[in-house]
């Protein structure tokens, strides 16, 4: 009965135990500690919604900051900068597919054609296939000189007008080069120039150009050009000391290699430069240093060896020199420089007949070097002449320019003509250096 229950519960002594109030109290205290959380819970709810949307508008802002970074860096043409600032953005944002198309052609444009193909694969299956990633597949394959037919359509459509026009003559201007079309890679550059004067890239190419084609002086002014624009860039730098350097002028020469290396310590080009300025200049002790900079990251270096035989033979040293000149030889058995300073040395020391056997080999070493400057020369003027292409590979082979020589060997396959003999050419080559291609350009040698 609901009368008796009630007195009973209040008749029981609090000490005795009293189950009934204790469930009760049980039921109290949990709806106070549901009450109490459910407080708390509305009470922090705000704060954590605060909290989230502060850390996504400070990822969102981190984000834009790297990408507003990147263009800045492209802006400057300093695209190893704008590179690094896409891969922070697409750490934040790896699904944006603007994003991964920039990415895409900075890497291809800086020649990371590994990673640029994987970010435009990326960015096609997010994105879709567009007119913009049809463009740079194309732009991929030309820039590393496999030309096709769509360098001649990206000719015919691509007008001034069109926004990518620069990055399509940019392309086309470095795919000529690989592929020595040097009269096709000017043209770009002289296009290149008139959409963008004040990019450093058409003078410094369109310089290099007129180097290998032993146009110095218009070379000189194109370097001095791209200066102006880019005074702070290193491939600039470099260009102008080297021709400063084949000019024989080593002061201007080594006030460009002493800028970079204010910026780039550890750059060899620029220590190897340096250190032949001074050699030139009659400073040889000021070389050794950077010389030996050299030779602790790089003992092999045929350069360096060849400038520290020169340095002992400066210092009075032909014995020395010996010993530096033919390991340098050993590691380039076919470079003009170090053969010529070991004969000097070996007179200095009365050993004429050792220098008189390696002399027939020093001449003829030197009517290779000036028979592949006319070849390059002419080549510039019919690209498309497979004999011309092929004289400069077996050529290049000879004097142990082994890239140039398998590159030209290979164009010359790309042309009309007869090509048994440049297959037999790269079959030999490759034998040589235990490539499997040998088989294949052996087969085609052979075929009628």
């Amino acid at each position: 009965m609901p009368g008796l229950r009630t007195f009973l519960i209040r008749s029981l002594p609090l000490s005795q135990g009293n189950p009934l109030a204790e469930n009760q109290s049980s039921v109290n205290s949990s709806v106070a500690a549901s009450s109490t959380w459910r407080h708390w819970f509305w009470l922090l709810l705000p704060t954590a919604a605060i909290l989230l949307a502060g850390v996504w508008v400070w990822r969102s802002g981190r984000s834009q900051r790297y990408f507003r970074q990147a263009q800045a860096a492209l802006d400057r043409h300093d695209l190893a900068a704008a590179e690094s600032e896409l891969d922070r953005y697409l750490e934040d944002r790896p699904n944006d597919a603007a994003g991964l198309f920039l990415a895409a052609r900075t890497s291809r444009r800086l020649g990371h054609y590994s990673q640029a193909e994987e970010y435009l694969v990326r960015c096609q299956q997010i994105g879709g296939v567009t007119e913009s990633t049809h463009l740079e597949w194309d732009l991929f394959r030309i820039q590393q000189g496999d030309l096709g037919e769509a360098h001649l359509r990206l000719r015919r459509i691509i007008t001034p007008q069109h926004p990518d026009a620069p990055f399509v003559l940019e392309a086309l201007a470095r795919g000529y080069l690989n592929s020595d079309r040097l009269m096709d890679a000017m043209e770009a550059c002289n296009l290149w120039i008139t959409q963008q004067p004040d990019h450093p890239w058409p003078w410094l190419w369109r310089g290099d150009i007129y180097e290998r084609l032993a146009n110095y002086d218009q070379a000189l002014a194109d370097y001095q050009r791209a200066l102006e624009i880019a005074p702070k860039n290193k491939d600039v730098r470099l260009s102008l000391g080297g021709l400063y350097t084949r000019g024989r002028q080593p002061g201007p020469a080594a006030e460009q290699f002493e800028y970079v290396l204010t910026q780039f310590p550890d750059n060899r080009e620029a220590l190897l430069g340096l250190a032949g300025c001074q050699i030139e200049q009659g400073q040889p002790a000021k070389a050794s240093p950077l010389l030996e900079r050299v030779m602790a990251s790089d003992p092999s270096n045929g350069q360096a060896l060849t400038l520290l035989g020169k340095v002992a033979l400066e210092q009075r040293d032909p014995t020395g020199a010996e010993k530096w000149l033919k390991q340098a030889i050993q590691q380039v058995p076919d470079d003009y420089e170090p053969l010529h300073q070991l004969i000097l040395a070996l007179r200095a020391q009365g050993k004429d007949a050792e220098a008189d056997r390696l002399a027939p080999r020093l001449e003829a070493m030197r009517l290779d070097i000036d028979r592949l400057d006319q070849l390059i020369r002419s080549m510039a003027r019919e690209p498309e002449n497979a004999s011309l292409r092929h004289q400069a590979g077996v050529i290049a082979l000879r004097l142990g320019r082994q890239t140039d020589g398998v590159r030209w060997l290979q164009s010359a396959l790309r042309c009309p003509g007869d090509h048994h003999d440049s297959h037999a050419a790269l079959a030999a080559y490759f034998a040589e250096h235990d490539d499997p291609r040998a088989e294949d350009h052996r087969r085609l040698a052979q075929t009628p």
